[in-house]
This record gives structure tokens, C-alpha cells and sequence, in this order.
């Protein structure tokens, strides 16, 4: 077999899908890790994996994982900003979403971001009103660590 098949296993198990584990069942897409969402309204979005169901539920047969991540980044600010003008412009839109496997592109970056499972979690996301407080917890844990200048990485646009 060719070294890439030996590196990340067989990816062809079945026609026109890739295994989501290397090659010892290590799961590529775990809780704390950031993934690139690839298609729908986000796309190119970067977020965050709250809970991954790898084996898939009732309702949902395949893959998927629960992420939070960012719709609107924030801007860039300088030194010559007042404090009202740098406010404004480190606000941030974040999306909670439960997103399927095959849409998510795993990257090698963690953020130890723990946010309240009471609060996001998989019932939170199919219930309007309930949505809209996640995003808020979401919106407040995120802002927290963008001002403090922990993984800038994450809070910067990706350019493609």
C-alpha cells in the first residue's frame, strides 16, 4: 500500500467518502479543537467543536459535531483608538451550529475555551428562543478571550 494509505488509513472504504480517524481510531474531530467550516452559510468560518457525535444519533444518521464559532470577526484596532472606537470594533458574531463531519475541515489548533453545556448544548440549537441565549453565552466566553489575546489565530479572518 502506498505511504499515505499507511499514514491516515484506508480512505477509501467506501466510494466517494474519507475517514474522519488516523490511522489508530484517533479521532480527528474532538471537543476544544478548531475546524474550518467548508460549505453553507459560514463557510470559511472558523469554530470551535463543542461535542462530536462520531457515530451519529437517532435523527441524525451520520457524523456530525455541535460547534460555536465566529460569523462576524472582529476589526482590526490601533494604539491611536479611543476606548469607545476599540469597544465597538472588538465586538464579536458568533453561530452555534451542529454541522455535519463531512463539512468540517479539522485543523492542528486548540482553544481551552469551556463553555456552559446547560446552556449549548444539542436541544439548545433546535429552539429559537433557546438559540439566541447560547449565542449570548457564546458572544460573552469569546469577547473574554479575544481581550486577553489568547489565540489570536482564531480571531483573525481567514483569508482564501
Amino acid at each position: 500500500s502506498s505511504g499515505i494509505n499507511a499514514e491516515y488509513g484506508d480512505l477509501n472504504n467506501t466510494p466517494g467518502t474519507m475517514s474522519r480517524e488516523l490511522k489508530g481510531g484517533i479521532r480527528l474531530i474532538r471537543p476544544g479543537y478548531v475546524v474550518v467550516v467548508l460549505s453553507g452559510r459560514y463557510a470559511g468560518r472558523k469554530a470551535i467543536v463543542i461535542k462530536s457525535y462520531d457515530d451519529g444519533s437517532k435523527d441524525r444518521p451520520y457524523g456530525h459535531a455541535l460547534v460555536v464559532g465566529i460569523d462576524r470577526y472582529p476589526r482590526k484596532i490601533t494604539r491611536r483608538m479611543s476606548e469607545k472606537r476599540m469597544a465597538s470594533r472588538s465586538k464579536i458574531k458568533p453561530f452555534v451550529k451542529i454541522v455535519n463531519h463531512n463539512h468540517l475541515l479539522p485543523t492542528r489548533h486548540h482553544v481551552n475555551i469551556t463553555f456552559d453545556t446547560q446552556k449549548i448544548n444539542k436541544n439548545t440549537v433546535l429552539d429559537g428562543a433557546l438559540r439566541k441565549k447560547a449565542k449570548l453565552e457564546a458572544k460573552m466566553k469569546l469577547e473574554e478571550r479575544y481581550k486577553t489575546n489568547q489565540n489570536p489565530w482564531y480571531f483573525s479572518k481567514l483569508r482564501f
